[in-house]
């Protein structure tokens, strides 16, 4: 399920963590999933969180898997 399983990460039924460094001790932004709640949360608290609801981030995650962002990312 996770691609690069060195990120640190919280995994469970329900529930799905992710912070986007791989050393674990940086202020790196993560992500936030449950199946029971309607709220996506990215971010930090260096860097403060947003909020999508689960139609938006699909949306978002529509375009980013058919390359929208691709020229701007390398």
């Amino acid at each position: 399920m996770l691609l690069n399983k060195d990120l640190p990460h919280n995994i469970t039924t329900e529930r799905l963590e992710i912070t986007f460094c791989g050393k674990g001790k940086c202020k790196c932004p993560s992500i936030e999933m449950d199946l029971n709640r309607d709220k996506i949360i990215i971010g930090g608290e260096e860097e403060g969180y947003t909020e999508f609801t689960k139609e938006q981030f699909e949306l978002f995650m529509s375009e980013a898997k058919s390359g929208t962002f691709d020229k701007y990312l390398k």
